[in-house]
Formats: C-alpha cells, sequence, structure tokens
C-alpha cells in the first residue's frame, strides 16, 4: 500500500483552468486541491455529513503527541518533508 502515489490525469482545460485559478486563491498545490476534492466525492456516501471522524496520526517523537490533518500532511509530502 502506498502513502502517496504520483499519477497523470487528463482534465478538459476549462476544469484545468477553474482548478488551477481556485488552488491559488486557496493558498493549496493543485494537487492539495484534487485529492481533497476526491477524497470528498469518494467518502462522502460513506459516512453522513457532519458525522466524520477527524483523522488524527500521531507524531512519534515528540515530548506530546501532536496530530496533523491529512491536508498538512500532504502539505509537507509536497514539500519534501
Amino acid at each position: 500500500m502506498y502513502a502517496c502515489m504520483r499519477t497523470t490525469l487528463v482534465l478538459d482545460d476549462p476544469i484545468f483552468e477553474k482548478a488551477k485559478k481556485k488552488s491559488a486563491e486557496m493558498g493549496v498545490t493543485l494537487s492539495e486541491l484534487t485529492t481533497a476534492a476526491l477524497r470528498d466525492f469518494l467518502f462522502a456516501k460513506s459516512a453522513p455529513t457532519g458525522n466524520r471522524k477527524r483523522f488524527l496520526m500521531p507524531v512519534v517523537g515528540e515530548s506530546e503527541i501532536i496530530h496533523q490533518d491529512p491536508q498538512e500532511l500532504a502539505r509537507l509530502r509536497d514539500e519534501g518533508r
């Protein structure tokens, strides 16, 4: 199982332009925007809106447990950390 997989997506030009603009407005990468949109779409039916449990991932080695949300982990991954 991969923690992260690179792939190629074929997007219509208008969708690509709108997604690129939206990601810039939100201050995230196109990869982060695409991942978040797919995650929301794929898991929307498995958990009723508002009842989703927040994904918490403890980071080992710190004096206290630190929880990071998936978007923060994706940002760190994209930065190469």
